[in-house]
């Protein structure tokens, strides 16, 4: 049992034991015995002389709170490292000094996170929720710093659609379960819907459904269908004068796959791989069905979970897992990456389809896929931490 203490005085961490040298970070970092003006922080479960891993998580940066991104998770990760012997805390690009970052814990009695120096980690987990933050000049150097000091990270950076689809495409063994996809440009929009009489576009940089909408080619004309309305326009013109006030970002276009059903709803799958060793492994598989009429399975977008069991057999289990695996050792050749999730599609005979690939998973609301997440996480720490 290691139990920490902090003045926030001198700002510095102690240890209980005056016999026992404690470690921790990636640079050496000797914790000495307490003072008597230190106030115990935490409990550390671990036989060791050193905490091990400690983790970094980063964040995105939020004027109203210590930090943005998800707290849960976040709360999840600290409890399952300090069972083990571990500590991770929660940073933003304005923490980040020379020698220390300020990091935040979270009080389970208290139910408040609260400030602490710390250490430079021995791992970096990168969850900024916000892709033009991570893009920044403060972000860049960051993890340029790194990587001179020789701390490892993950998650460098989102995906972006129209990138990872033509990566996968590239690959023979992948290419047949890609939808038709193209990018969005003045010219094409109208040789596609020829082609394809019903898609949907998707912008490059999106997630949870936001900017996703479907046209269909109809007798009548062209039917548009987003979250919230519905238009028709009797020319491709009129359409394309809707177009190009509607679309203000880099959008893809995909053909509409008619998805497998269960009692009338459309759903599809969410797999989440994780990469805890040398080889890629599926955490979990759940289920998102479309509300009637609805446009997507998002739940943020009125789609609800489903278990598995009841839409799925053993046979689609397998293939869902080896397509899954593939595609995650596909994308690990451009990506620097060691967790993902794949939204997959099955038609109504029976073919996948992979829609999309995202970098940094949600949280399941499936309990057991959450707590299975975790665990994997803290082991992909351990596994990849430099000491």
């Amino acid at each position: 049992m290691i139990e920490l203490f902090y003045s926030h005085a001198n700002k510095r961490w102690y240890q209980q034991s005056s016999y026992q040298s404690i470690y921790w970070g990636k640079e050496p970092n000797k914790l000495s015995p307490f003072p008597s003006f230190a106030s115990s922080i935490m409990k550390l479960q671990s036989s060791h002389d050193a905490i091990r891993p400690l983790v970094g998580i980063l964040a995105g940066s939020n004027p109203k709170h210590h930090f943005s991104g998800n707290g849960t998770i976040f709360k999840a990760i600290q409890k399952e490292l300090t069972d083990s012997g571990g500590l991770s805390y929660v940073f933003t690009p304005d923490d980040i000094h020379s020698s220390f970052i300020t990091g935040y814990l979270y009080d389970h009695f208290s139910q408040k996170w609260t400030g602490y120096r710390f250490p430079y980690p021995n791992i970096v987990y990168n969850r900024i929720p916000d892709r033009e933050e991570e893009h920044s000049d403060k972000v860049t150097a960051f993890f340029s710093l790194l990587k001179k000091k020789g701390i490892p990270y993950f998650n460098r950076s989102f995906f972006q659609k129209d990138h990872v689809l033509a990566h996968l495409s590239a690959n023979e063994e992948l290419l047949p379960f890609i939808p038709e996809t193209a990018s969005v440009t003045e010219s094409n929009v109208e040789k596609f819907l020829n082609t394809h009489h019903s898609i949907f576009f998707k912008p490059t940089s999106g997630s949870k459904g936001r900017g996703i909408f479907k046209l269909n080619r109809v007798k009548t004309g062209f039917h548009y269908i987003d979250h919230e309305r519905s238009y028709l326009f009797s020319t491709f013109s009129l359409l394309e004068e809707h177009l190009a006030a509607q679309i203000g970002e880099s959008y893809i276009m995909q053909r509409k796959i008619k998805l497998a059903t269960h009692q009338g709803e459309a759903y599809d799958f969410r797999v989440l791989l994780q990469k805890p060793f040398k080889s890629w492994q599926v955490t979990g598989i759940g289920v998102r069905a479309a509300p009637p009429n609805g446009l997507t399975t998002h739940v943020p977008k009125g789609g609800r979970i489903l278990p598995f069991h009841k839409v799925a057999t053993q046979e689609d289990e397998a293939r869902l897992t080896a397509l899954a695996i593939r595609t995650a050792e596909v994308l690990e050749e451009k990506e620097q990456m060691l967790e993902c999730s794949l939204d997959i599609g099955k038609d109504q005979d029976g073919q996948l389809w992979i829609f999309e690939a995202n970098a940094k998973p949600m949280r399941f609301d499936e309990p057991l896929i959450h707590q299975a997440f975790i665990r994997s996480l803290t082991t992909s720490f351990r596994t990849y931490s430099a000491y």
